[in-house]
């Protein structure tokens, strides 16, 4: 093996101890249970449905010709691609998004017009769609009002997992005509395009209204939409086959097929290697991973890489139950020992992987952030101030500081294992003011959030999605989802307010508010917000773009399919 081959096994294994990592896409705020497959179950959508999955994970690179042309993607295994079947995470909406529409869509820039060719917003009740009239659905039937009117009850009726429609936000809906849709909402709802009309997928009326069960509907007709693309195959743990839809409303797909291969965010080191060796055309990569996405630019010159925000915050959280921690002037102390920039840099290996957090929780590049809050500048002095008025002091010079009443503090951070390396940085810069902590790591984020919920902890190190792109996600930060609930009257006021604003200016100057008040009190602490990394092998004909604000408010995958399509007939 010669001096340059050792060099580039060196950079991997470098890659596969620092670079791995698992983010989870687009959490939700607590809904209905989540419902899922079972790993044994196989949807079969074609007799040839076996040899199609062989071929999903053969090694195989895009290849174009006048009649075909092949995409392949590292996404992993997501759930059957039908509105009640894909695993209730970002990636999984993203695979349906291929076969089924939405009245709206988004772009770069935000809301387009999709289904739905234009709307009117007469009052701050009624939202009015009209909808384009040549659309069919993929059996030849075709599209109307009442596909909408249907979906809407039909979604409220069986408790939709992925975006629950309470009773208590749709008055009525009708179809006014064929092609026109009103919805009359219970109360002014000025994020309705964002958060439900870009969000729900519409189902057509004629299969999905014989469907008692939704979440037990597997045959052919599950997968029927009006998308670019239609399943021809998908097999748990291996890997999905979409086709072009020939009779596609909006233009002529990019590709005559597209295969994702199950190599997931989880691994991104497999993934890397999959890029270089050609076994796929392009794949993401998230936060740390920022090393190995390096190291593909240096074996796999000319590879095109993008990057884009995340809108996912990694936290240090508090048991707010317990003094000292709800305390405010310990959280402020622990803000000022925290050097955030000088732990994204260890962390992640760069600040072009991620960006240090802010004191209002929300991201710099969110269309909300304020940067009129309080700030915390690195200064162990001054933390050290702080605890010394708390009470928290070294009374047997051992270099910890105890307890008022003398008895030794050692609070327990627990973290999920991939940010091990997150913690012990925590820990040094905190034991520079003689706070002690001690480590407890687990494998998951369920098992953490078991310890959250039995109170087993002093400090977490926590992170969810759909960070600033919906002012409404003020709705659930701080709700119990993830760490303690926040009792702060002030807060709860402001998210009230906010709430029952009738425009989308009112709604915004509420959620600058909320941030000072995150920002005075902090409940926690943002640690930082990953960035999020696309790359397409050179020659790949398809460029990705990131959706602004996230696809359906907040997936920050660049796999919007808008890019899959190559010649689009409609704005």
């Amino acid at each position: 093996m010669g001096r340059g081959s050792i060099i580039a096994l060196i950079i991997i294994i470098v890659a596969l101890v620092i670079g791995a990592t698992y983010y989870t896409l687009h959490s939700r705020a607590p809904g209905k249970a989540m419902h899922t497959i079972t790993t044994s179950t196989l949807v079969q959508t074609t007799s040839e449905q076996t040899t199609s999955s062989k071929r999903a994970t053969s090694p195989v690179s895009t290849t174009t010709s006048a009649k075909k042309s092949v995409l392949v993607i590292a996404m992993g295994d997501w759930g059957a691609p039908s509105p009640f079947l894909f695993y209730p995470r970002g990636p999984g909406y993203v695979l349906t998004s291929l076969i089924f529409d939405t009245l709206v869509w988004k772009d770069q820039h935000g809301i387009i017009p999709w289904l739905a060719s234009s709307w009117e917003h007469p009052d701050p009740y009624t939202w009015i769609f009209h909808l384009r009239r040549d659309v069919k659905w993929q059996d030849g039937e075709p599209f109307t009002a009442r596909d909408v009117v249907f979906t809407l009850r039909y979604l409220e009726e069986h408790h939709w997992a992925w975006k629950n429609i309470k009773p208590s936000l749709i008055k009525k809906v009708y179809a006014e005509d064929n092609y026109t849709v009103v919805i009359k909402l219970a109360k002014p709802y000025p994020f309705f395009l964002e958060d439900y009309a870009s969000t729900i997928f519409i189902l057509p009326r004629h299969i999905w209204r014989n469907i008692s069960n939704p979440y037990s509907f597997r045959g052919k007709k599950a997968f029927i939409g009006t998308g670019p693309y239609r399943l021809k195959s998908y097999q748990p743990q291996q890997g999905y086959i979409f086709v072009a839809n020939p009779s596609f409303w909006a233009g002529r797909p990019l590709y005559t097929e597209i295969r994702v291969v199950n190599i997931g965010f989880s691994n991104p080191q497999q993934a890397a290697l999959a890029i270089i060796n050609g076994k796929v055309d392009t794949a993401a990569f998230m936060g740390k991973a920022y090393r190995v996405v390096e190291m593909i630019k240096q074996r796999l010159p000319g590879a095109r890489i993008q990057s884009g925000p995340m809108y996912w915050v990694l936290f240090l959280g508090f048991n707010l139950n317990k003094w000292p921690y709800n305390e405010t002037m310990l959280r402020r102390a622990i803000a000022y020992a925290l050097n955030l920039t000088e732990l994204v840099i260890k962390a992640t290996g760069s600040l072009k992987a991620a960006l240090p957090g802010s004191p209002g929780y929300i991201p710099p590049y969110s269309s909300f952030y304020n940067p009129d809050i309080p700030r915390y500048p690195y200064d162990p002095a001054k933390a050290e101030k702080i605890l010394d008025k708390l009470g928290l002091v070294d009374r047997d010079g051992d270099g910890c500081r105890d307890l008022p009443s003398g008895k030794p503090w050692h609070p327990v951070l627990v973290a999920p294992s991939w940010y091990t390396q997150e913690a012990i940085i925590i820990k040094n810069m905190l034991g520079k003011i003689g706070v002690c902590i001690t480590i407890k790591t687990v494998n998951s984020f369920h098992q953490l959030d078991t310890l959250i919920k039995k109170g087993a902890y002093d400090l977490e190190i926590n992170g969810h999605g759909a960070t600033g792109n919906s002012p409404t996600a003020f709705t659930w930060y701080f709700s119990g989802r993830f760490g303690a609930r926040w009792d702060n009257k002030t807060y709860w006021s402001l998210v009230g307010k906010l709430l029952s604003a009738e425009t989308k200016q009112e709604a915004l100057k509420y959620a600058k508010e909320l941030q000072v008040v995150i920002a005075e009190q902090l409940p926690r602490i943002a640690l930082y917000y990953p960035n999020i990394f696309v790359v397409t092998r050179p020659g790949v004909k398809v460029h990705w773009f990131f959706t602004a604000g996230g696809i359906d408010g907040g997936i920050p995958l660049p796999y919007n399919k808008l890019a899959l399509i190559a010649q689009r007939t409609r704005p």
